[in-house]
């Protein structure tokens, strides 16, 4: 199967370090976290402490065409590839006309497309969900169509949606079918929380792959299981004491970057999902949200995991 499997955007989550962690698990590509257009043209701070400093995929989110493609070049040495972000549905970024506000005026999204292909020479792409508040995929698409983008990620729900019910995989389809005719490549994503949900997806529907979001959180291996499950017919689960031998890697990594406290305190959200459908999982995560320093992280995972740690 030629089909890939990508690592989504995420914000707060996908760091360098999620990043590299989802590559050496068998991601087909990775994105950076959503970075916002004004946070680069203007130097904020914390813009750039989640601008990318290795080449890797880039998402960006912002309302004005032009400045788009200003925020673009200044990424140009790091950006192997620029996605618009137009399915976001947070009111934080919605309500400055950004992310899934931009469905309401998919010209718009065309014009971004076009100003990035004639400022870039990277592949541009852009994220859509299916509709505002009810399924528009023909007034959405059609004009993105237009603007022949590398590629178009469709997130199977509605922006009134946001992340409740089930994703619609056959309108997913539907839109894959009517890019191909413009040959322009399909990444379907929503409720890719298992190996079998992704092997599914991609044997079922006519997309060139799937990108993985929230399935990813704390659980890196899901890339190399999904590829393991198509080409054996199973996949191994880690167990308790992998997982958290995992988590601790990643927390080591995450350290050297951040430092060992912020590191701590930002991994607490992402410890469920190392610790997902794991017996005593909730008691695990209560004791992790007590540790305040690396001593403390190093002694919790040697009682509860048995793990030879590398944290010092």
């Amino acid at each position: 199967m030629d089909k890939q499997i990508g690592l989504s955007p995420m914000a707060g989550y996908t760091d360098a370090v999620m990043r590299e962690l989802s590559a050496e698990w068998g991601a087909d590509f990775v994105f950076s976290e959503m970075i916002s257009v004004e946070g680069v043209l203007r130097a904020s701070g914390r813009t750039e402490e989640i601008v990318p400093v290795t080449p890797t995929r880039i998402q960006l989110f912002g309302s004005s065409a032009s400045r788009m493609a200003k925020a673009a070049m200044r990424l140009s040495e790091v950006a192997t590839w620029i996605d618009i972000n137009a399915g976001c549905p947070v009111k934080k970024v919605t309500r400055k006309g950004a992310g899934s506000a931009l469905l309401r005026t998919p010209e718009k999204i065309a014009e971004m497309i076009t100003a990035l292909k004639n400022t870039v020479k990277v592949p541009v792409s852009v994220k859509i969900r299916l509709g505002y508040d009810c399924i528009e995929s023909e007034k959405i698409i059609y004009p993105i169509m237009k603007a022949k983008p590398e590629a178009v990620f469709v997130h199977g729900r509605t922006v009134a949606q946001a992340y409740s019910g089930t994703s619609n995989w056959e309108e997913i389809d539907r839109i894959a079918r009517l890019l191909h005719g413009e040959g322009i490549l399909s990444y379907g994503s929503g409720d890719m929380f298992s190996p079998e949900a992704i092997v599914n997806a991609l044997r079922r529907y006519s997309v060139d792959g799937v990108v993985i979001a929230r399935g990813a959180i704390g659980n890196p291996w899901i890339f190399r299981q999904s590829k393991d499950l198509i080409q054996k017919g199973f996949y191994e689960d880690p167990g308790l004491s992998e997982r958290l031998g995992y988590f601790s890697t990643h927390l080591e990594l995450l350290g050297k970057i951040v430092g060992e406290e912020q590191a701590i305190r930002e991994l607490r959200k992402s410890f469920a999902g190392y610790t997902r459908n794991m017996r005593n999982g909730a008691r695990l995560r209560t004791e992790y949200m007590k540790c305040s320093s690396m001593e403390d992280v190093r002694d919790f995972l040697t009682v509860y995991g048995n793990v030879n740690s590398s944290i010092r």
